[in-house]
C-alpha cells in the first residue's frame, strides 16, 4: 500500500499525510479540515516554527490560492487538540486527542 505525501506549507518538507494538520478555507476564513471533507486544503506541521513560517511566508494565501483571514487564535486552538500525531475527527473540526476517528468506538 502507498504512503500518502503532502507538503507543510510552513517548512516545505514531505510527510505522510497523517502527521500533517488538515485547514480548509470555508469562505475566506482558514479552519481545520476534516480527513474527508471535501473542498482545497493546506498541511501543516504540527510544530509552531511551521506555523510562524506559514504565516511570515503569506503560505495560506498561496496555497489556497485566494486572499485569506487566518485567526490569530487557530495555532492555540490546534495545539490544544492535538498531542501526538495530529488526526481531525471528520465533521467536527476538531481533532481527537487519542488518535481515535470519528465514527469507531473503542
Amino acid at each position: 500500500m502507498a504512503v500518502i505525501e503532502r507538503t507543510c506549507i510552513g517548512c516545505r518538507t514531505r510527510r505522510r499525510r497523517d502527521d500533517l494538520i488538515r485547514l480548509q478555507v470555508v469562505g475566506n476564513v482558514v479552519v481545520p479540515g476534516g480527513a474527508h471533507t471535501p473542498g482545497r486544503s493546506a498541511y501543516l506541521c504540527p510544530s509552531r516554527a511551521c506555523w510562524d513560517a506559514a504565516l511570515r511566508r503569506k503560505a495560506f494565501a498561496r496555497a489556497f490560492r485566494m486572499p485569506v483571514k487566518v485567526d490569530p487564535t487557530l495555532w492555540e486552538r490546534l495545539q490544544g487538540d492535538h498531542v501526538s500525531a495530529p488526526r481531525l475527527v471528520s465533521g467536527t473540526g476538531r481533532a481527537a486527542i487519542d488518535g481515535s476517528r470519528a465514527g469507531r468506538d473503542e
